[in-house]
């Protein structure tokens, strides 16, 4: 009995590490394989050897074997998904919809392997074990490469932007990973237990793809039309941003004949300094008034991603009417960025965002450059800074030079750009000024 619980235990390990490996996958995060490896190793402790009891009838001998299978499960389940919160997301939502699916890809693909067993209920077989844990090793290796493929945590971002389909997804993962024991609960054939566990895992899955295309469908649906309004706010801002030119070069040609009779006097009198202090006036005049809005709107023109420009008009125009004196400078045109479209906005908020808070009493101004050259797009804002800032601080959870309650723009951020190998973000201070700088690897020009 101890020898088949230790081969059962050693066995389950690697089922472990293929939960949590797949959970990542699905996610879209790097695999923390030290914390991996130590996490699956005490859940395995705890959880195996149970199961295995359970399984082989010494515990809850008076529970039919379907139901005591179909709890077991369910508590490994339970076990998995407070690991991969603790360890690899520690996000509920995100958790329970990756983290039942991972189970539910496994638990099928463990399943399969039986085809290739010859004793299949024999858990404490060690020949039995191997050739089962080496299949699903493989399989899950090729699983996780399509998991990458079709960009599956885009689909749990998708789904976290409205409750509805956040709470459907997670269902559906719930039910999937204890489905096919649901069924034959309340079958009333005796078949073979684990090959019909197999076959009915494999028509959910077919089931379950069908059902997610449907649900995908509804969801790029919303984002197509959110696309389209993102797109009249641009066009709308564009266009009130014309008409305010147009605005203060009306009131600038108004007064220009003014301007230019009282030159006139000053040039006859030989008043050079007034007339010069006259010129310099008009013209920090129109560059305050015309020129910054003119400046901005050519600048815009140079980036070609339409969601990033609306992102950035909307961020300006309210600037403006905080009076909030801004420059942006666009040096080359930025086409495409090898970072999730969401994942950019995300922080190209969060860092314009920072910028607005720091200057909003001081008012001082903000300075934003964006760039694409050298393979890698480049965004960088800074601002004035009045105060000291820990530099060893600034990215902690809950640090802020604005009191309690704040402190999470920058921990997001940074949480957000180590999911990528090919992003590299910044902070430092010079000359009086904040810096805020994200670089994004592998630009085509």
């Amino acid at each position: 009995m101890i020898y088949a619980i230790m081969v059962y235990t050693a066995a389950s390990y690697f089922t472990e590490v293929v939960i949590h490996y797949l959970s990542c996958r699905i996610l879209g995060r790097r695999v923390p394989w030290p914390k991996l490896l130590l996490a699956a190793l005490i859940l395995d402790l705890l959880v195996s050897p149970m199961v295995y009891l359970g399984a082989a009838g010494q515990i809850f001998t008076f529970i039919p074997i379907t139901i005591l299978s179909y709890f077991l499960d369910m508590t490994a389940l339970l076990f998995n998904l407070i690991s991969i919160y603790l360890v690899i997301e520690r996000n509920i939502a995100k958790t329970a919809i990756a983290g039942t699916f991972a189970y539910f890809i496994y638990y099928q693909t463990y399943l399969i392997t039986f085809f290739f067993i010859p004793k299949q209920y024999a858990l404490g077989s060690l020949e039995n074990q191997c050739i089962s844990i080496t299949l699903l090793i493989i399989f899950t290796y090729f699983i996780g490469k399509i998991i990458t493929k079709i960009d599956a945590c885009s689909f749990i971002e998708r789904c976290l932007k409205k409750k509805r389909y956040c709470v459907m997804a997670a269902l559906i993962g719930f039910l999937l990973s204890g489905s096919p024991h649901i069924l034959l609960i309340f079958s009333i054939l005796h078949l073979d237990y684990n090959n019909t566990l197999a076959v009915v895992g494999l028509g959910l899955l077919f089931l379950s793809a069908a059902f997610f295309r449907y649900l995908t469908k509804n969801i790029i649906h919303d984002e197509n039309e959110k696309a389209q309004q993102s797109i009249i706010a641009q066009q709308t801002a564009y266009i009130q941003n014309l008409e305010e030119i147009q605005k203060d070069v009306r009131l600038y040609r108004h007064d220009f004949k003014n301007m230019m009779s009282g030159m006139y006097l000053d040039i006859k009198e030989g008043k050079t300094e007034a007339l010069e202090r006259y010129m310099h006036n008009m013209l920090d005049e129109f560059d305050q008034s015309i020129g910054a809005k003119i400046q901005s709107a050519n600048q815009m023109m140079n980036i070609e991603i339409i969601e990033l420009k609306s992102l950035l008009m909307t961020k300006i125009s309210q600037m403006h009417a905080l009076n909030i004196p801004c420059h942006v400078e666009v040096l080359y045109p930025v086409r495409s960025c090898h970072m999730k479209l969401q994942d950019l906005l995300r922080c190209v908020g969060i860092l314009t965002d920072n910028a607005i808070e720091a200057v909003k009493e001081t008012r001082g101004d903000i300075d934003i450059i964006l760039t694409a050259q050298n393979h890698q797009v480049v965004f960088l804002i800074s601002n004035p800074i009045s105060g000291e800032i820990d530099m060893n601080r600034i990215s902690q959870k809950g640090y802020s030079t604005k009191g309690k309650g704040r402190g999470l723009g920058l921990y997001s951020y940074q949480e957000i750009t180590q999911q990528y190998q090919n992003v590299s973000c910044a902070v430092f201070c010079k000359s009086g000024r904040f810096y805020q700088e994200i670089r994004i690897g592998g630009y085509d020009s």
